[in-house]
């Protein structure tokens, strides 16, 4: 069968299964329908937006009513039960419905809130006094500006100040609540707590080093930096088409223009077909927050590098500002959840990098698990790296681990969203190859991410013995000390890199635009018809060609022969990987071996 064969098949599959759930759907809210009821302020429902934990932090004093707040609030997918079995019967080989994905129109129209759930929140906060509602492309969020007091009169909660290590910001201290009328369709209301925020997992512009000579501190005599090109080699993409059939995500916080910029120097000075970009915010307003450009330039110059190039490459970013008291703003919850979101609603680009995360124990884990699914259903793979401070990400005291440390001991976690269900979690390792880039070896970088989830649970796909979600899936290259990789910057006050040119880096940040970028390749091998990656990964782990990493540690986990707590299953071999889809039916078609 040809491809384009293969994509009409598709396509008309695709929509008797669409017509098969519409009915099914249809028949459960004929059995399950009420009438729907205006928000009664008289009664209140619990949301799952609970009091974040801040023990460890200074209380200054309740918010004053009339500052401001911009939240996000998270209307419950509908039909969860025929989601759930959808989603399993999408990666089951034999299933009719087996890598039959939706179009975001019918994902939206199947499961996402109905128009009226979705209107009525964004009627309760303009009775409410909030301005600026808007209600997102797909129904799942509706968001809105307001005041603290305002906040406090429709969600029934109180916000205070607090501070940690030099770092302001706001928090919930009470529960969330909405009025009863609403708690049906109402799930989360974020944007109460800029107090945790998510971080990249990278070294920060203050602590790059310019690519002159790598020289290890750990006594290694065969460190060696790579050139994002390069990793192609390293992983043995070889005669694997190019990504140049598949569009990449980059999602973030804060400007995206000096990392696009940074890209384009890359290309032309190491003479790499330039790859078309796009920066797609959910705000209007350009940001002046540019701390970030260390992380986007360097996802976006390794993602290109060992893709060989792809359709193109979209930023995601939620804009924001910057202090160096209260953080990015862009990096909430509420703001990071409207970039993933957007992301699921365009369904524009297949594969979708998420360089950073907040740790169990300190943030929300869950909060965008619903934007996920949708994605998962629409046949879009997104990757989270694991985090940079092995075992352990969670503070010790009222101190958070700078990258490349361990935070407190006593207490194991993991960083969302790399334990979401629905997300690939990439892991670090340090890289071994000869002075030709011919792949060696790898052992567990010292500080990559790894553990079992407090609350997600245990996706299908993945055998375990824990009772909740354990990571990471993959590992790919992380030692900005032994193994780092090169990358362009264009110099900045704001963002700290001192002047024009390429520098070393590295961490987890690394490993999972790595994974993206190889994932890419074989998505474009195969007519973007592989999906969720997880599922199959684990179903042929024990032929798939993995590098499986059985040397190093993360603090508490060992590598090990299989998968680990460290590594996962390690990095793979593209052009192997590629020759194993072509061969196994099973991997991408709905017929098993």
């Amino acid at each position: 069968m040809t491809r384009a064969s293969s994509g009409v098949s598709r396509d008309f599959a695709r929509r008797r299964l669409t017509a098969a759930l519409a009915l099914l759907i249809g028949m459960q809210c004929a059995l399950a329908a009420a009438p729907a009821h205006s928000a009664d302020a008289t009664a209140w429902s619990a949301t799952r937006t609970v009091t974040p934990y801040t023990g460890n932090a200074k209380f200054n004093g309740y918010a004053a009513d009339q500052e401001p707040v911009s939240i996000t609030v998270t209307l419950k997918l509908r039909n969860q039960d025929v989601l759930d079995s959808y989603l399993s019967e999408l990666f089951h080989p034999g299933s009719p419905s087996y890598h039959q994905f939706l179009s975001n129109q019918d994902s939206t129209a199947l499961f996402a809130p109905t128009q009226q759930q979705a209107q009525a929140v964004a009627d309760y906060l303009s009775q409410q006094g909030f301005t600026n509602v808007q209600i997102a492309a797909n129904r799942l969020l509706v968001t809105a500006d307001g005041t603290v007091g305002s906040a406090r009169q429709a969600f029934r909660t109180s916000i205070g100040h607090f501070s940690r290590n030099g770092h302001d910001g706001i928090a919930n201290t009470t529960d969330v609540q909405v009025p009863a009328a609403l708690g049906a369709q109402v799930d989360q209301v974020l944007g109460f707590n800029t107090f945790h925020q998510a971080h990249v997992f990278s070294l920060p512009s203050s602590q790059i080093k310019p690519a002159y000579t790598v020289v290890s501190v750990t006594g290694n005599s065969q460190a060696h930096a790579y050139y994002p090109q390069e990793f192609a080699t390293v992983y043995h993409a070889g005669t694997t088409t190019a990504a140049t059939s598949t569009t990449v995500g980059i999602l973030g916080w804060g400007s995206m223009t000096n990392a696009v910029k940074d890209l384009t120097q890359f290309e032309s000075g190491q003479g790499i077909t330039a790859v078309p970009t796009a920066i797609e915010s959910t705000v209007t307003k350009s940001s002046t927050d540019d701390s970030g450009q260390g992380e986007w330039g360097m996802d976006a110059q390794a993602i290109v590098g060992i893709s060989g190039g792809v359709q193109k490459l979209i930023f995601y970013t939620d804009g924001g500002t910057y202090s160096s008291r209260t953080g990015s703003s862009g990096a909430t919850n509420s703001g990071l959840l409207q970039v993933i979101n957007k992301a699921v609603s365009d369904n524009t680009a297949r594969v979708i990098n998420m360089s950073w995360g907040l740790p169990e124990c300190d943030g929300a884990p869950g909060f965008a698990d619903s934007a996920f699914q949708l994605g998962v259903t629409q046949g879009q793979t997104f990757s989270a790296a694991t985090g940079d401070n092995g075992s352990y990400p969670c503070p010790i005291g009222s101190t958070a681990p700078q990258n490349g440390a361990y935070g407190s001991t006593t207490t194991l976690s993991v960083n969302y969203p790399a334990s979401s269900p629905y997300v690939v979690a990439a892991g670090g390792t340090t890289l071994n190859t000869t002075s030709a880039d011919s792949y060696t070896s790898e052992a567990s970088w010292p500080y990559s991410g790894g553990g079992v989830s407090s609350s997600e649970a245990t996706p299908s796909w993945q055998s375990s013995s824990y009772a909740h979600r354990s990571l990471p899936d993959v590992a790919f290259d992380a030692d900005w000390t032994n193994s780092p990789i090169i990358v362009y910057f264009t110099a900045s006050s704001t963002s700290g890199i001192p002047q024009s040119g390429y520098y070393t880096n590295g961490g987890t940040s690394l490993a999972s635009p790595l994974f993206v970028g190889a994932w890419a390749r074989l998505e474009s091998a195969n007519a973007n018809g592989l999906g969720f990656a997880a599922p199959a990964l684990y179903a042929y782990s024990s032929q798939f060609p993995f590098h499986d990493v059985i040397t190093g540690n993360n603090g508490h986990y060992s590598a090990a022969a299989g998968r680990d707590n460290a590594t996962g299953w390690g990095s793979f071999d593209i052009q192997s990987a590629a020759t194993f889809i072509s061969a196994t039916p099973g991997f991408n078609t709905a017929t098993h071996p």
